[in-house]
């Protein structure tokens, strides 16, 4: 596609948009909800899927501090957080100085059970 090449050497290239993710303007509360409806839980985990909703659920979580930024967590825990895989990982630590508690190994919902798993198993 290069303008400066010959129109025979260019290749064109059509882009299409197959997938993309996006907040739900509903969201926010409905993740405050479901908090507020598990806060007696001895243990839970919030699994986030894709960068888009990262800002919210920390935000719903409490965990920013003034900066936008993962304040320094508790001691004693109940909620934890895993990702599907380490592009999510990544932008957690990147954009919001968190390493979550668990990244699957294999982006599925397996991999996130074995990775959830592996995870409690050690802190017993």
């Amino acid at each position: 596609m290069d303008p400066t090449l010959a129109s025979d050497k260019r290749i064109n290239v059509t882009e299409t948009v197959v997938y993309g993710t996006g907040v739900m303007e509903s969201f926010p509360n409905d993740f405050k909800e479901l908090l507020r409806q598990t806060s007696d839980r001895k243990l839970r985990w919030v699994v986030v899927f894709s960068p888009t909703g990262c800002d919210s659920m920390l935000r719903g979580l409490d965990m920013l501090d003034e900066e936008g930024k993962v304040g320094e967590l508790p001691k004693q825990r109940t909620t934890f957080i895993a990702t599907i895989g380490p592009t999510t990982r990544d932008y957690l630590k990147r954009t919001f100085g968190y390493e979550p508690d668990v990244c699957a190994e294999k982006p599925s919902p397996e991999g996130i059970w074995e990775g959830i798993t592996r995870f409690n198993a050690q802190s017993n």
